[in-house]
């Protein structure tokens, strides 16, 4: 998103839009936001969530649905000699500490158990 798209969407959340009543499967009914669907406090004049503003004057009302899972692929290259379950060579794994030592983790929660797939570049 270039930064001229970003202002715009800052701009376009400044007009208030109507507070959304979600209610749930189970029946559990709460406001959302119009744009990201989050809740929001009953009087709150924006979204803490996206920053929309909210106009609660006219309460639309929609069922939740339930929109279930999307399988999604990421591309990027890693050396040559990297195999799976090396996580101190993946540019997704970041480091943090464990028992006061720091160790690489897997942002996936999938050490030894990598699901990546090679193919030759």
């Amino acid at each position: 998103m270039s930064l001229q798209d970003d202002l715009r969407a800052q701009l376009i959340k400044q007009f208030a839009a109507d507070v959304v009543e979600i209610t749930e499967e189970n029946g559990n009914v709460y406001y959302g936001c119009p744009t990201c669907k989050r809740p929001v406090s009953r009087n709150n004049e924006t979204c803490v969530s996206c920053g929309q503003t909210l106009n609660w004057e006219h309460i639309t009302k929609e069922e939740y649905k339930k929109v279930g899972m999307k399988k999604a692929t990421l591309s990027f290259e890693v050396p040559g000699d990297f195999v799976k379950s090396d996580c101190r060579k993946c540019p997704l794994s970041y480091i943090t500490k464990k028992d006061g030592e720091n160790q690489y983790d897997c942002p996936l929660n999938m050490r030894n158990k990598c699901p990546l797939e090679f193919s030759e570049v």
